[in-house]
């Protein structure tokens, strides 16, 4: 206890938490600027330690530190939009501001933690909307919550005209027109429970509103339950001002909630006062609520774009199958790392390790969310962690091979791998950090573990594998290294194969693009079109229900669009039905598959913190996910955009780097494997969700990464090796095979697992990625290449050339 307490002290303290970062920030300058390889290992150990230990005390203890998604635990989320108000005298939309955000923002706090919701994430996302996640909230909680979130509560009392019983109905049916009067109509119950209604004609004027409002409170009389309402001292005024002219037992005053009439009495004395009751509640709790609401009435009304409800079993069946399945995948690639590299491979564990504890202290300590896009993000940044490593020992093999010495040879090898591990970490980063800009909550997730990983990814690779080197020789532990070599030197005519390899890209590309023609909308989910997606699961030894049987109790059913049902079975966890359909429809679809099948009726008992609470709930909870069709065609364009602007920067970046050829073989090969990899998902019956955009900016930065690799070894035998250039680029693809091929197997292998044994909620997102794996590698070495050499020749160009004097450029430039 006392280590945790001492641990979330320090890192919580700003001021410690900012000197630490400062000193580790001028031990990482100090480290690079010195010369001297000495204290380059001294500082190099205690940045690692100094890092690793703030990290390891941000995470103490991680059931308090690490923040987990609804996905993850259960709960539910909703993304909300703040809409405009309209000037009630103009009809001129009033623009939203900053200061309207953050009201809406603290009024959804003020409610939420009225009803007892203390845990919950809130946050603003651009300039309208508003993410607000509550792990753990059970589906009931949340229709509640749905409903407090849009109600507006603006309460308004006006004056009802003495013409009112003449001209109201006329007025409302536009026969009559009264100046600064407007009628409306009032639906109620009398007191001997009759219903009724009238047409009333009301002030345009508000005498008295929701700022005006001291205190709100819920009581009942007799069988009526209320709203007790107490006004400021200038209320008060206010409603002497307006009663004090008034006819006692005769004239009205109407009371206005969101615009609708819900009580008109007649004042039975003048002038009032401070106090008056709002009557007619249905229960005492719905009074409290609207107390609630009164007391924290919203400035602008917000539209829920977006919905979503995991059931607390689905969010643990989810977190078991992607926690086991990950783990499974980087055991098996650390036991490969562990043969294939030996003693090197137990240097690249450690700072995978390392690597891990940087991610996960990093998420701790700057308060970050962990979702499920979020661990495949990690496994994603881990696997690219071990490309870098490959990368390093492919190149430490070469130079052993030309008769270094091993200090020499690890030298040699990390300044020379410097560069691709830096180039194909930044392009990552880019798209990572426009994921992060342009993507939603969920999506936004991925991005930040991306993010975070990628940066503890170049650390590891390049700064603490460094480090144990430089131990191991200036010690004397390390003499020599021996590595397994399974890909010896090849000599093959890879860019003689470019034509085959053209045909092979045009048919998956036509038909990548055949299968979007085909499916049209139907490629697209709910998250881009609009709708609501149901999820039921069944226990591993609960029977489900078939897809046949849930399709024929909803036949009969007249909704707004055909229902789309979906049966999955999740190894050792259970059965999932998925019921795709419009959003309007989603209530009476549950309801009725719930009225058909017995095993949908059987309730439970609620049990908090252990204890009975004596409520009930459905044995089979249902997942909501539902998003409007504003929202998802937000989502698309947003989606489109943060494509587009990623491969605008790719391009951009390699053309600083290298040369414009190579911008445009590495973007016509991302083009290339984004297009197949998503065509041939949807061409397969496969779903286009929010998700996916993750998945496809994972492929573009994983092909991206491979063919900088590539292109990096092309422009350094430009530089250093006479011959031809069509000869020299085949020797630097030979070259990068064996690390091309490693590197490409451990993470397809990691992901296949995952896309295997994750469950359904990763399954989506792995299935694409694995495809785009295989697509780029195959990409990086027979389409990015043969068109650098197409486009250089097609425009006359010397490719040396051009390279020599980019080569130069950048030289030039660093010395000035």
């Amino acid at each position: 206890m006392i280590p945790s307490i001492l641990a979330l002290e320090v890192v919580s303290d700003p001021l410690v938490l900012f000197l630490s970062g400062l000193a580790l920030l001028i031990l990482f300058i100090w480290y690079f600027a010195t010369e001297s390889e000495v204290r380059k290992r001294n500082v190099g150990t205690i940045l690692v330690l100094g890092l690793c230990t703030l990290c390891i005390l941000a995470l103490i203890p991680p059931d308090k530190t690490l923040k987990r998604g609804i996905d993850i635990a259960g709960g539910s989320a909703f993304t909300l939009r703040v809409q405009p108000n309209v000037d009630p005298t103009t009809g001129q939309v009033i623009p939203l501001t900053a200061k309207d955000l953050d009201n809406a923002i603290e009024t959804i706090e003020k409610r939420l933690n009225a009803m007892g919701t203390s845990d919950m994430l809130i946050a603003k996302s651009g300039d309208d909307t508003i993410i607000l996640q509550m792990p753990g909230m059970d589906p009931e909680t949340a229709d509640d919550i749905r409903e407090t979130l849009q109600k507006v509560a603006k309460l308004e009392l006006r004056e009802v005209s003495p013409q009112s019983p003449i001209l109201a109905e006329k007025v409302f049916n536009g026969e009559e027109v009264v100046p600064g009067y407007r009628a409306y109509k009032h639906e109620g119950e009398n007191r001997k429970g009759e219903l009724f209604t009238e047409y009333l004609l009301l002030s345009r004027r508000t005498a008295i509103d929701g700022a005006d409002i001291a205190d709100a409170w819920p009581q009942t009389q007799g069988s009526d339950h209320q709203v007790g309402i107490k006004l400021t001292g200038e209320g008060g005024d206010k409603m002497t001002n307006l009663t004090k002219d008034m006819r006692a037992g005769a004239d009205r005053i109407a009371v206005l909630l969101d615009n609708e009439v819900i009580t008109a009495p007649v004042v039975q004395s003048v002038p009032l006062g401070r106090n008056f009751v709002i009557m007619g509640q249905d229960s005492f709790e719905e009074a409290g609520t609207l107390a609630s609401q009164l007391l924290n009435p919203l400035k602008n009304a917000l539209v829920i774009d977006e919905e979503r409800t995991v059931s607390p079993s689905l969010g643990s069946a989810v977190v078991e199958q992607g926690v086991t399945s990950a783990l499974i995948g980087l055991s098996l690639t650390a036991l490969f790392i562990l043969i294939y590299y030996r003693t090197a491979g137990i240097i690249a564990l450690i700072a995978l390790a390392v690597n891990s504890v940087l991610i996960f202290g990093g998420m701790a300590m700057f308060g970050f969310t962990f979702t499920l896009p979020g661990i495949a993000g990690i496994i994603l940044t881990i696997g690219m962690a071990v490309d870098a490593n490959v990368l390093i020992y492919e190149r430490l093999r070469e130079e052993l091979e030309h008769g270094k010495s091993l200090a020499n040879a690890i030298n040699t090898a990390y300044e020379k791998a410097f560069s691709a591990i830096f180039d194909s970490n930044i392009t990552s980063l880019l798209t990572a950090v426009i994921l992060f800009w342009k993507a939603s909550g969920t999506v936004a997730g991925f991005a930040v573990t991306l993010t975070i990983g990628l940066l503890g990814s170049m650390f590891s690779a390049i700064l603490v594998t460094r480090v144990f080197f430089r131990w191991g020789t200036d010690s004397g532990m390390l003499k020599n290294l021996s590595l397994l070599n399974l890909f010896r030197s090849t000599h093959w005519d890879f860019l003689g194969k470019r034509r085959i390899a053209l045909v092979i890209s045009t048919l998956l590309f036509v038909a990548a693009i055949g299968g979007f023609a085909w499916k049209r909308s139907a490629a697209l989910g709910v998250d881009f079109t609009g709708g609501t997606l149901l999820t039921l699961k069944f226990d591993e030894d609960a029977e489900g229900i078939r897809r046949a049987d849930a399709e024929n109790a909803l036949k009969d059913l007249d909704t707004a669009a055909k229902p789309m049902v979906q049966e999955e079975n999740i190894p050792n966890s259970g059965e999932l039905l998925s019921i795709r359909c419009a959003t309007e429809d989603a209530e009476e679809v549950e309801a009725t598959l719930r009225a058909a099948f017995p095993v949908l009726q059987e309730r439970v008992p609620v049990v908090v913190n252990g204890e009975d609470t004596g409520d009930t709930k459905f044995a089979v909870d249902v997942t909501t996910e539902s998003v409007s069709a504003t929202a998802g065609s937000a989502f698309l364009v947003n989606s489109c955009i943060a494509l587009g602007l990623g491969l605008v920067a790719i391009m951009l970046y390699i053309s600083i780097r290298f040369e414009f050829s190579f911008a445009i073989g590495a973007i016509v090969a991302v083009v290339h494997d984004v297009v197949i990899a998503v065509g041939l998902i949807v061409l397969f019956g496969g779903e286009l969700s929010l998700i996916h955009v993750g998945a496809i900016l994972t492929i573009a930065g994983y092909s991206i990464n491979d063919t900088i690799i590539v292109f990096d070894r092309i422009r350094e035998s430009l530089l250093t090796e006479r011959g031809k250039v069509k000869d020299l680029m085949n020797s630097a693809i030979n070259a990068t095979l064996s690390r091309t091929l490693l590197t490409s197997m451990t993470t397809i292998f990691t992901v296949a697992i995952l896309a295997i044994f994750g469950g359904a909620a990763l399954r989506d997102f792995s299935t694409m990625i694995l495809v785009g794996l295989i697509v780029g590698t195959y990409s990086s070495i027979f389409v990015a290449s043969p068109i650098v050499y197409w486009w250089s020749r097609g425009k006359g160009r010397n490719l040396r050339r051009e390279v020599l004097d980019a080569s130069l450029a950048g030289e030039t430039a660093a010395n000035t």
